[in-house]
């Protein structure tokens, strides 16, 4: 026996936010086409078919998906069905035959004459074709039914439209059917909301008294994250106060100033939900490099080999991204990448968790891959987290002579020291003295003075890169910041700069 309810489509709340720019994009969708709706949990996958089907009148049929139809054989009955309440008459051949057990190709033989019933049917034009909505699909998508469902897609015809909503990008050989213009996709960039939708959802669709400012302050939070926004805006209904986020733009502040910011604790009803419908769903070896990973603001795979100890990061980086795990990359080359905002503070509150030797030591891994690598910020700031005074004192002075643009964000980084350590002294003296003032040695970290040895030796770029067991874009990471650290330009005026020194030498 079937469950009536998995077939019953969710009503629309009142005042919605209309999702107009994405409502087209599914307008545009015809029949024998595959609709992926792929995001983490919270970005309004289901809400915005519910809309767009309420909206856009057609022949459809509303499947919700759990773990328990994962089994072929059940699947396959719900699917049929579903497409037998959307077209009466369909489908009931193809179920007789999922009912004759004795015969071993009984699924095989039910999919083609479901194929070939579909097939008959011709809509008046590909957009007016049936719909079937398979909502949660990622709790099914075992790879026996993944190999199933592939193969019934290789063959969907017009008639049939298939719309997938899911937390990961399923297993449908979707650069294939992209090329072949049989995929529609949304993702949760697409998703999420922007500061006009955010305003809309808050003031009107939740019926809060909110400014504009508020609003968008809100929408920083959040960076467009739809639970969150409603998350919070059901907190503030609870209360009378409405407290603004105390700090306007998380992604400019430094790991250090975020982690200490009193004003940027997690709401406990977010932190129950990431932590419900995300991160306890996970593997404990995903679980463990999450922790590790949140650890730092920013992370590339080189630094989580580090952090964790593997050599695969690259690929649990990759699984994290296919499996919308909150992840965001900062570039085009699919190099750094972040966590959400708020899903790496959820991380962090696990990560203090953890005990204080496994926290110094990530921490310290942290430090010393980032100052190997030539990013001296990222390293002072893990110095400070540490409380490491002396280390963070050396990378600051380091900073200050190498970047004058730094000095920004100097007040911050001198109010993280004790007040009586000596860099409240330093640094005044520091600032006043021109870059060419202070000895080499001083200035660079090993791995530049490494560097430059290298480069009084005459030896080209690709060979220094070899000889220190790094790429050539790290090791121009090290050649610029040193050039900066020592006041020249290139190559040819840092040799004259070290012929200088060595002639002052005593």
């Amino acid at each position: 026996m079937l469950l009536k309810t998995r077939f019953y489509i969710p009503p629309l709340r009142k005042n919605i936010v209309q999702r107009e720019p994405l409502l087209q994009i599914l307008n545009s969708s015809e029949g024998g086409q595959l609709v992926v709706i792929s995001a983490p949990a919270g970005y309004g996958k289901t809400t915005l078919i519910s809309q767009w089907l309420h909206h856009s009148p057609h022949t459809f049929s509303w499947l919700a998906l759990d773990d328990t139809q994962a089994a072929p054989g059940i699947f396959w009955r719900y699917f049929i069905t579903a497409l037998n309440q959307a077209s009466p008459g369909c489908g009931e051949h193809p179920l007789q035959l999922l009912r004759d057990n004795q015969n071993e190709h009984a699924l095989e033989n039910a999919l083609i004459a479901l194929l070939n019933e579909l097939d008959a049917i011709s809509p008046s034009s590909p957009r007016d074709a049936i719909t079937l909505v398979l909502d949660d699909f990622h709790l099914i998508a075992t790879p026996e039914l993944s190999g199933q469902f592939n193969s019934f897609l290789n063959h969907l015809p017009p008639s049939l439209r298939i719309v997938i909503t899911s937390r990961s990008a399923p297993d449908l050989a979707l650069a294939r059917r992209r090329a072949s213009n049989q995929l529609v996709e949304i993702d949760q960039h697409q998703l999420r909301f922007s500061a006009e939708d955010s305003n809309r959802f808050l003031q009107q669709t939740m019926s809060l008294p909110i400014s504009g400012r508020q609003s968008q302050l809100y929408f920083q939070e959040t960076e467009g994250w739809i639970a969150g926004l409603q998350l919070i805006g059901l907190s503030l209904q609870k209360t009378a106060s409405m407290p603004l986020p105390a700090v306007e733009n998380h992604q400019a502040e430094s790991d250090h100033n975020r982690h200490k910011q009193p004003g940027l604790s997690l709401q406990r009803d977010i932190a129950d939900y990431l932590l419900d419908e995300v991160y306890s769903q996970q593997s404990p070896d995903i679980q463990h490099f999450l922790l590790l990973s949140a650890a730092v603001p920013r992370f590339t795979a080189g630094l989580c080999n580090a952090l964790t100890g593997r050599n695969d990061s690259l690929a649990v980086i990759s699984h994290l991204d296919r499996h919308n795990l909150f992840l965001l990359p900062l570039d085009n080359h699919g190099v750094w990448f972040r966590y959400h905002d708020l899903f790496r503070r959820f991380l962090l509150q696990h990560f203090n968790n953890l005990s204080t030797e496994v926290r110094q030591q990530g921490r310290n891994t942290a430090a010393q891959w980032f100052e190997q690598n030539g990013y001296l910020q990222e390293a002072l700031e893990q110095r400070l987290q540490l409380r490491d005074w002396d280390k963070a004192e050396t990378l600051l002075l380091q900073l200050l002579a190498s970047d004058d643009e730094i000095n920004t964000l100097l007040p911050t980084w001198l109010a993280s020291f004790p007040p009586e350590h000596s860099v409240h002294q330093h640094v005044p003296q520091i600032q006043e003295q021109p870059h060419t003032s202070l000895a080499f040695d001083a200035l660079l970290t090993s791995r530049e003075q490494q560097v430059l040895a290298l480069v009084s030796q005459g030896h080209p770029n690709k060979e220094i890169a070899r000889q220190l067991h790094i790429s050539l874009n790290t090791l121009k990471v090290h050649i610029r910041n040193l050039y900066g650290k020592i006041g020249v330009e290139n190559r040819t005026e840092a040799l004259h700069k070290l012929l200088s020194q060595d002639d002052r030498s005593p």
